[in-house]
């Protein structure tokens, strides 16, 4: 009787790969399931400011969103990319988005507050019209220049626990929520300008002395201003975000908010992010990176030691989190440059403007740097595959 040989696992390996966005161009960072070792493949789109890079594993297609000509995919993983811009008429692309309920589709958000919907991955792309009836839609303008995002729709998060139902934000006006697709829409400002901590002393008086009214104003221009949100796969309805003077809470679908107040000096900041795991009771944990240094060159920055600010118990107590970060940097994270993987033990990573790449698979005790020289990081994606 002839030997047997033994099988051959068919399990086959887990992957986990890190997409960086910079201004020129993008990277993907790749590693197993223990996320020790990196090897990068890159640059790519090289004459392309990439913002967002997302991976679609059913159709093994990478697609890349891009501030100077639309949307990019590629089949082979990033060795080759062509276009996908057939009825996307605004080119300057920030976000996409993948609908987990409906096979095919994702979202687009573009420059000037466009939103776009495609049904076949992105071969055809048609507006979603029933924004332009959102509330207070006519006062997004067209564009306006305070600070470096300008009018966009820079969000697109869909809800996991509800079809049909997905958010967006607007730069410069907030977080909106559409449970019928983008038929309509409701926009979730009401708590988010009730405080404010930021000095409105220093602020430019622009001709006007009274220090209630110049509160008053500023409260409005920057409450308005979202910068992301992170939405609870585990808790229906709770919502958190980071704002311009803020962390801020949800949990009645954005309803109303409740600000968590992480610290005076700690309110600033641009990304956030969630981790929740299965056994989670308390919310899951929150991530932040504030940016409160002022400086001549940069509106937001972070000087110093680089830290993430850390909530495990719904954002009524937060830790800072150093090890293995840098402690003389002058650099900033960015709205989109912070992302998680969807293992088990999750992996959290952030980019920072300066170009490095930082990462933890121990929901923030210790950092280590993934990758660095990349240029300035716009967006951070990460998936498995």
């Amino acid at each position: 009787m002839a030997k047997q040989r033994p099988k051959k696992a068919s399990g086959k390996k887990t992957r986990v790969a890190v997409g960086v966005g910079t201004g020129e161009g993008g990277y993907i960072l790749v590693s197993d399931s223990e996320r020790n070792k990196w090897k990068k493949v890159g640059p790519f789109l090289r004459k392309e400011s990439v913002n967002c890079l997302r991976y679609d594993p059913k159709s093994k297609t990478l697609f890349a969103a891009t501030h100077t000509n639309g949307v990019f995919v590629s089949k082979d993983f990033g060795k080759t990319w062509k276009p996908r811009n057939d009825g996307l008429h605004v080119k300057k692309t920030w976000t996409i988005e993948f609908d987990p309920h409906n096979k095919n589709t994702l979202y687009v958000g573009t420059h000037y507050g466009h939103l776009y919907k495609s049904v076949d991955l992105g071969k055809n792309w048609e507006e979603v019209s029933g924004l332009f009836g959102a509330p207070r839609r006519n006062e997004w303008g067209i564009d306006w220049g305070f600070g470096t995002v300008g009018l966009c729709i820079h969000t697109i998060k869909v809800d996991p626990t509800q079809k049909d139902r997905f958010y967006i934000v607007s730069s410069g006006m907030g977080p909106y929520r559409t449970d019928d697709a983008g038929k309509t829409w409701s926009l979730l400002d009401n708590g988010v300008k009730s405080t404010c901590s930021i000095r409105y002393s220093s602020l430019d008086s622009q001709g006007d002395t009274d220090p209630q009214r110049r509160l008053e104003r500023h409260l409005e221009e920057v409450h308005k201003c979202t910068h992301k949100i992170a939405i609870s796969a585990r808790h229906p309805g709770t919502i958190y975000q980071q704002n311009h003077c803020g962390v801020y809470k949800s949990t009645d679908f954005g309803e109303t908010w409740s600000d968590l107040i992480p610290g005076e000096t700690l309110r600033h900041g641009f990304p956030i992010a969630l981790v929740e795991g299965a056994n989670d009771t308390n919310g899951g944990s929150v991530f932040i990176i504030p940016a409160e240094a002022p400086c001549k060159e940069h509106n937001s920055c972070v000087k110093g030691q680089l830290a993430v600010y850390r909530s495990t118990d719904g954002g009524n107590s937060w830790n800072e989190q150093t090890r293995g970060l840098p402690k003389k940097v002058h650099t900033c994270v960015l709205r989109d440059a912070m992302a998680l993987d969807s293992l088990d033990n999750p992996g959290i990573y952030f980019g920072t403007t300066t170009g490095e790449v930082f990462f933890s698979t121990d929901l923030g005790d210790r950092w280590s740097k993934a990758f660095d020289g990349a240029g300035r990081i716009q967006g951070i994606s990460a998936f498995t595959f």
